[in-house]
């Protein structure tokens, strides 16, 4: 039997997506330089208030694998379809990034197995673009999904269920506080591969994924409780904010060089504070979501399509936005950086959705391809 649809996912999808844009649009227009302490804080901050995007997008992808495959698991079928939908679109996008960069550097022609040796380090790295590190991470979710269905199962009580969550998040704090410490690493060449790319490491994010595998079995309970608990979650959240803020300020008070590369670790997602204040997040913004998905409104509707849309444009949305904001900074430099900000974003949400639209619509297996889907 089809089960019914998650009206919210679609809705936080789209949220998610603009968080990554609104992201990636800051971490571009405040390295500027000439920019005041406090207009620096003000968007370091804003920064902060986006953090729940990837996780976001672990926590969803935990929900609907959990919610839509509570029965038998045929993996055979399961890993097909992820990877025609989630690793072909990856594929494609790398190999894409690959010879646009190129293009742009203007580096000289290499062997055909030198190219394809390169290919290969990119996609098994996430390094073809600086937001594709999110399908490094992502994929061995989906890969070992039969194991986290040993950890979380229907077949036990949702006490047991629940325990085994609050273990997996005391494990997740310990493993990135000791990553935010320095203190996982090796001198080992031989290792050097794995303890190099530990942000895209599953390991370190796999908390979320799990409380969305929660959530997907036990979806209309966690409803109730975001509904009951949200002044508590609004309050923490507000004091965690705070709390930012003024570590930021404090920072950009005292660096004069680089001061935004500084204060943006405050808000790096793999440490325990961030964490905590990323759950906050998501219990909100899940509310918020619920809210939207009752409404039939236009904003809805658009926020529906951008969740639709999300995966393709969020492969597509780095190149949309080195154009645009190369042209921001060239043409708009005199409206000062939060109108850049507000410009760059709307401009590189739309354009990227609007991309992934018409590929879609295109008669060869070339939009699906690119567009992908989750």
């Amino acid at each position: 039997m089809r089960k019914a649809k998650l009206e919210e996912i679609e809705i936080l999808r789209g949220l998610a997506f603009l968080a990554v844009v609104l992201q990636h649009v800051i971490a571009g227009l405040f390295y500027q330089p000439g920019l005041s302490p406090g207009v620096l804080t003000v968007g370091t901050t804003a920064l902060g208030l986006s953090r729940y995007a990837v996780p976001m997008f672990v926590f969803i992808t935990g929900v609907v694998l959990f919610y839509n495959y509570d029965g038998e698991l045929k993996f055979g079928a399961f890993l097909r379809k992820r990877f025609q939908q989630v690793v072909v679109p990856y594929l494609a996008w790398t190999l894409f990034y690959y010879v646009w960069v190129g293009f742009l550097s203007g580096v000289s022609a290499k062997s055909t197995w030198l190219q394809l040796y390169d290919i290969l380090e990119l996609s098994l790295t996430g390094k073809a673009s600086y937001h594709l590190w999110f399908m490094v991470m992502i994929i061995p979710f989906y890969l070992l999904y039969p194991l986290f269905r040993l950890l979380l199962s229907r077949q036990r009580s949702w006490q047991v269920n629940l325990a085994v969550a609050g273990a997996i998040l005391m494990i997740n704090l310990l493993l990135v506080y000791a990553l935010s410490q320095g203190k996982i690493y090796s001198d080992n060449p031989n290792l050097g591969f794995i303890f190099q790319y530990l942000d895209r490491n599953f390991v370190f994010w796999i908390f979320y994924f799990m409380l969305g595998g929660l959530v997907g079995m036990y979806y209309e309970q966690w409803k109730t409780f975001v509904r009951k608990t949200w002044l508590i979650s609004a309050s923490l959240l507000v004091l965690c904010m705070v709390r930012i803020y003024f570590k930021v300020a404090e920072i950009n008070e005292g660096v004069t060089d680089n001061p935004y590369l500084f204060s943006s670790n405050v808000t790096a997602p793999l440490n325990p504070f961030m964490m905590a204040t990323i759950i906050f997040q998501i219990l909100l913004i899940f509310l918020l979501a619920e809210k939207i998905a009752a409404s039939s409104g236009r904003g809805a509707k658009m926020l529906r399509t951008f969740g639709k849309y999300s995966f393709g444009a969020y492969l597509a949305h780095a190149f949309v936005l080195n154009v645009v904001s190369n042209s921001v900074i060239a043409y708009l430099g005199v409206l000062g950086v939060y109108a850049q900000t507000l410009v760059s974003f709307i401009l590189c949400a739309v354009l990227s959705l609007g991309l992934c639209v018409g590929l879609s619509r295109m008669k060869t297996s070339v939009g699906e391809t690119l567009v992908g889907r989750v």
